[in-house]
């Protein structure tokens, strides 16, 4: 399990600037890291694609990995993966991104190891 963290703030600027190119590296990123608290072999491909073109379902299924994951390892998390959906087709998909990666943020600070 190798996170990195990042600025969530200078991520949603990155994407923004970048025309949204920026923020397909960042779900790319974001899907990869949530899958491999699961499951370290687990390259993500098909959270990678769904995300890239039926976003709620591609986060769906990487928040599902990421809970299940940390509920294997005793590390403390909130299954969001019903928000996600709902709000990625309400079009809020930078919102799950932001929140991802927050949680993403926190289990990298308290260095979980795999």
């Amino acid at each position: 399990m190798n996170i990195k963290q990042r600025n969530v703030v200078t991520s949603i600027i990155l994407t923004f600037v970048t025309c949204g190119i920026y923020g397909i590296y960042w779900i790319v990123m974001l899907a990869r890291e949530a899958v491999s608290v699961k499951d370290a072999n687990d390259n993500a491909v098909l959270e990678i694609v769904l995300s890239l073109f039926l976003y709620p379902v591609g986060a769906f299924l990487a928040e599902k990995k990421l809970a299940e994951g940390c509920a294997e390892k005793g590390i403390p998390h909130k299954d969001n993966s019903l928000l996600y959906i709902i709000l990625g087709f309400l079009g809020l998909g930078i919102v799950n991104l932001c929140m991802m990666q927050s949680d993403l943020n926190k289990i990298a600070e308290a260095n979980y190891v795999a």
